[in-house]
């Protein structure tokens, strides 16, 4: 994390050296942003960066832990669902929050960058997981109202739904972030596997019919 020197920058200058890492970030790609490079756009020596940060690790999670710290707020002021009958309703809109979120506060492009060049054996991938576990944390809590509600299978633990539910997100999200473009309208395609994520989540999630089995 951030030394507390920077920290301690008044909330203007820590968005500006923030904003303009995460355009680089995302524009360049985590491995290929040049740090002698980055310093240039922010106007600042080597020095004054080792005096904020440890190294570009830090700045890149410096910058990826704002975004997911801001979004885990907006989560928690949506809450979890109240009751059955709102259930799916509710699930289906922290997803669409969480995809505005990211929309609105420029972090699609971060996105698309770590799903193309940060794969699983990457330095920064385990650290990356640390950062979203409070997230998930959340979306483990409404599974678990969801099995006591009965609306969610109970066959399969809450770990392993969510892992299944995260990869399938993962799989989805992937050819949408491909033909994504800031300020211009989804494609037609991208809206069809919008819904159609949206079906399959439930389908896993949703209790198996010992009828239809037979």
């Amino acid at each position: 994390m951030p030394l507390n020197r920077f920290l301690n920058l008044p909330q203007e200058d820590k968005e500006r050296v923030l904003g303009i890492s995460k355009a680089q970030f995302a524009i360049n790609g985590y491995d290929a942003t040049s740090l002698n490079l980055l310093l240039k756009e922010l106007e600042i020596s080597k020095g004054q960066f080792y005096y904020w940060f440890e190294d570009k690790a830090d700045l890149f999670f410096t910058v990826m832990q704002e975004g997911l710290d801001a979004l885990r707020l907006r989560l928690d002021e949506h809450g979890h669902p109240t009751s059955a009958t709102a259930y799916w309703n509710h699930m289906r809109e922290s997803r669409l929050i969480t995809e505005r979120f990211w929309d609105d506060n420029g972090f699609v492009e971060i996105g698309q960058m770590v799903s193309q060049q940060i794969p699983p054996n990457h330095p920064i991938y385990e650290r990356l997981a640390v950062c979203s576990a409070p997230l998930q944390s959340h979306f483990r809590e409404g599974l678990r109202l969801g099995q006591e509600w009965g609306l969610v299978r109970t066959d399969l633990s809450i770990e392993i739904l969510q892992k299944l539910t995260d990869g399938v997100g993962d799989a989805f999200y992937e050819p949408m972030l491909q033909t994504y473009t800031k300020g211009k309208p989804p494609t037609e395609e991208t809206l069809l596997l919008h819904d159609l994520l949206g079906q399959t989540l439930r389908m896993i999630l949703r209790p198996v019919d010992e009828d239809a089995m037979n």
